[in-house]
Parts: structure tokens; sequence; C-alpha cells
């Protein structure tokens, strides 16, 4: 018997966020992968991508269009992840934030203060272009979710 999605299930965006994680290690030639870092005293985060050899930490986001309530909040927290794995693995590492579309990245550049504190605190911002299947997928997805945050329920 076929399971049907919750109307606010992510199964999509997670695999875009894979597709994406894919992505970026071929176009800057590193291998991240997820991992749980402990910190210690019984609290452990989970990074979308570490490269230890190459010393990189990312993020990955897979919202297509613009950010609206409180997605930059999102990502922002994911900035502050990024950099308390960075105080945790000691030294500078590369601190990335890949997202999936133009119109989403743009909640970072300009006079904003998540753009200064991509600047200030030495992020990079990546727009991957995700394959058409995978970018359709997330949009009927984001439709889905639109709707059933609609209705409350």
């Amino acid at each position: 018997m076929p399971t049907t999605l919750h109307a606010s299930d992510s199964t999509e965006q997670r695999s875009a966020e894979v597709a994406l994680r894919e992505l970026i290690n071929v176009t800057l030639g590193c291998t991240l992968r997820p991992e749980t870092l402990d910190l210690g005293s019984g609290v452990k985060i989970n990074v979308d991508g570490i490269d230890r050899s190459n010393r990189m930490l990312c993020e990955v986001y897979s919202r297509i269009g613009r950010l609206k309530g409180s997605q930059p909040d999102k990502v922002a927290g994911d900035m502050l992840k990024l950099m308390l794995a960075e105080r945790t693995l000691g030294g500078t590492w590369r601190k990335l934030i890949c997202l999936a579309d133009l119109e989403a990245a743009k909640s970072f550049q300009g006079r904003t203060w998540l753009g200064a504190s991509i600047k200030t605190f030495g992020f990079e911002l990546h727009v991957i272009d995700l394959p058409a299947n995978v970018r359709g997928s997330l949009l009927a997805a984001q439709v889905r979710q639109v709707m059933v945050n609609a209705s409350g329920g």
C-alpha cells in the first residue's frame, strides 16, 4: 500500500540538500559529509557538511524563491552553528552557506544585517543550480506546504 506524504513533509527538501552538498563537492573539489560534533557536556550539533582535510564546514538550505517569515532566521541559526563548530574544532575553517536559488540568496546580500554578518564573520555564500527534476520536485513540495500552512493544518 503506497504511503502518502503529509502535506508538510520535507522529504524533497532533504533530498535537494543532499544534491546541493554533492554539487558543492564537485564545484569546489572537496568531500563535505554530514557529521555530528560532540561539544562536550552532552551537547551535540549536526553539521550538513564537514571536510576535515580541507578544513571546510557547510550548511545547505534548499528553498526556491525569496525567503519569508522566519526562513532567514533558520539560515542565521545555521551560521551561528558553523561558528560554534569552528570554535570547537579549533583554528580557521572555510564556512560555506550553500543555497539553491538566487532569490533566496538576496536575503544575505546587500545592506542587511545578514549580509553584514556574511562578510564580517567570513562566510562564503554559494548558489548552486539544482538539476531540473530536483528543482521541480522541490517547487511542488513548496506549493504543497504553502497549502497546508494556509489552512492552519
